[in-house]
């Protein structure tokens, strides 16, 4: 694989390519679901190919192959070649980039203490249910529905390009989810436990059926005895994890630096602003150990490293690629990736989390009269260009004077990124980074993880079914 890369790549010099990289990858993947007590889908996926990026003239060019044959890959590079000459009358945005180190030449390997196809699937299917019995005998006949999925997959990559660099990588990634719907006869409430690492079927040996599927009955069960969310404006406690949603949904995209090079950012033309209060610091890292969003490389070659976007308070940068550091006068931060060798690379973050506060939990909620303590983060929504986002809290309890009071469900909080951020008037001194998932874009994914520690923000809008 790295000889057909290097072999490709002189040639893309000789036949006039300004730059030119190549990704030759071998993937697969395996996942099992069981719903319901029986197993319910199983597949598995593997494939291999190559992509052949060429920069000629103003233009991009780009062509991909499900084969590692040799004359497969020339015809790669001659698409890639002839679709970036054609494209150079009709260009309006000049492609370019940033100086590529030559010296980006590395191995990063993480395989699974368990791979995939060392556990057979009876086992997996079994484990499975054993988290679906856990939790259904946790609730006995209020579980109405159950559900309990597992995937993984291992993904090897080759990358050359025309500055000399080759970087060779092996990942595993796992991912273990179960959800649990419970019924008053009135209500269905749902509860769930997520856990993501890099490695493989460990996962499913690490994780007991009790910590998985009976927490998950617990949740939903908490929620059917819980009361609707209050409307209005709150003083509220976020989570950990619903910080994570946050920083990943309302500010990491706007950072991603070909967004705000569109137009289509909230932080276009801002670098250097106070856009948070002063004790807010926001990051992007991938070269944390063992999180589900790290790296040792990206798909350009480029080494990963941690990315400053917001410290103490003031925009510092974006996330680059090659491109987009090009575009702005930057360094690239080793931020783009592809999903697949059909892909090309787009900037993507990693890990974004919020740094860590001094304020303890308890001093936290001590001065709330009456607010909200929203937890159990597990998807939100953003209007990049309008700046504002929605955020979902699985879990959500009242506070009342400087004490947490009873459970509420169906709580969303809604708010322009801005306001929040600068709203925000304490930060715990914990932190938790437990969000591991793929996150998309552009029909792309690539996975990432967020988190942070507590924070309380001031005058949050609660989206409940009833008012104060």
């Amino acid at each position: 694989m790295e000889e057909l890369a290097q072999q490709i790549c002189d040639l893309a010099k000789r036949r006039g390519a300004a730059f030119a990289d190549v990704r030759i990858m071998h993937r697969r993947s395996e996942s099992v679901l069981v719903q319901d007590g029986r197993a319910d889908k199983l597949s598995a996926y593997t494939d291999s190919g190559l992509g052949v990026r060429v920069l000629v003239g103003r233009c991009w060019g780009f062509a991909s192959a499900d084969s590692l044959l040799k004359h497969r890959a020339v015809r790669c590079l001659s698409d890639a070649l002839s679709l970036a000459k054609a494209s150079q009358d009709f260009v309006s945005d000049p492609a370019m980039i940033a100086p590529v180190a030559r010296s980006a030449r590395g191995e990063d390997r993480r395989t699974a203490e368990i791979p995939s196809a060392a556990m057979p699937v009876h086992e997996k299917i079994a484990r499975l249910l054993e988290y679906e019995r856990a939790g259904r005998a946790a609730g006995g006949s209020a579980i109405v529905n159950s559900i309990v999925s597992y995937s993984d997959g291992e993904r090897e990559e080759v990358l050359a390009n025309t500055a000399g660099a080759l970087v060779k990588t092996s990942v595993g990634r796992a991912v273990l989810t179960c959800v649990m719907v419970a019924s008053d006869g009135k209500l269905l409430q749902r509860g769930m436990e997520h856990r993501g690492i890099v490695g493989g079927a460990e996962l499913l040996r690490r994780t007991s059926a009790e910590e998985l599927g009976a927490r998950a009955t617990q949740k939903a069960l908490a929620l059917l005895k819980a009361r609707p969310a209050p409307a209005g404006r709150f003083t509220v406690v976020f989570h950990p994890s619903i910080t994570g949603l946050l920083v990943h949904e309302a500010l990491g995209h706007n950072a991603e630096a070909d967004a705000v090079w569109a137009g289509q950012s909230l932080l276009e033309g801002r670098l250097g602003e106070m856009l948070a209060a002063p004790n807010v610091s926001i990051y992007d890292d991938s070269t944390l150990p063992g999180e589900f969003g790290s790296y040792a490389y990206d798909s350009e070659g480029t080494p990963s490293r941690r990315r400053a976007i917001i410290e103490n308070g003031r925009l510092v940068g974006f996330l680059h690629s090659l491109e987009t550091a090009a575009k702005f006068g930057a360094e690239p931060t080793g931020s783009a990736r592809a999903d697949s060798y059909e892909s090309r690379p787009i900037v993507r973050m990693s890990n974004t989390f919020m740094a860590r506060g001094t304020v303890p939990f308890e001093d936290m909620i001590r001065g709330i009269d009456r607010g909200i303590y929203l937890m159990d983060g597990h998807w939100g929504y953003v209007f990049v260009q309008k700046g504002q986002f929605i955020c979902h809290a699985g879990q959500a309890r009242m506070i009342e004077k400087g004490k947490l009071g009873e459970p509420l469900r169906d709580v969303s909080v809604s708010s322009m990124t801005f306001d929040t951020l600068k709203n925000i008037d304490a930060i715990g001194d914990d932190f938790e980074m437990k969000m591991p998932g793929m996150c998309g874009k552009e029909g792309q994914a690539a996975p990432t993880d967020a988190g942070g520690p507590h924070v309380r923000v001031a005058d949050v809008v609660v989206g409940g079914q009833h008012g104060e």
